[in-house]
């Protein structure tokens, strides 16, 4: 099952990259930190599963994982191509220190 997560996460970088190649549209910077964000769902997850910790803790965050990281990775996809004033990247790096906070407290709250 763990090493699934890896192979899983891996394809859907492939495909994400794939598509921005493809698309026209698709602006190398919102697929390159879309495959970033792919990436780091991915070892958020990966991470997860080979945590010590109850498993009550571990089905709730995959499943808060899984959804915020498609969150994070729908944000990338859509924000501008520049830095200044790009609501769509802050939300993500919000998304993503949220999930930072919620690995940390599960990993002191969720031994068993």
């Amino acid at each position: 099952m763990k090493n699934l997560i890896l192979i899983l996460g891996a394809l859907l970088i492939v495909l994400n990259t794939l598509t921005g190649l493809i698309l026209s549209g698709y602006a190398p910077f919102n697929y390159l930190l879309a495959d970033l964000s792919l990436a780091v769902s991915t070892g958020l997850l990966y991470f997860l599963a080979h945590r010590r910790m109850g498993h009550g803790f571990k089905i709730g965050l995959a499943l808060l994982f899984s959804l915020t990281g498609m969150v994070r990775c729908l944000c990338v996809a859509l924000a501008s191509t520049v830095w200044e004033n790009n609501v769509y990247l802050l939300v993500a790096l919000t998304i993503l220190i949220f999930e930072m906070v919620c690995m940390a407290s599960a990993g002191f709250f969720g031994k068993r």
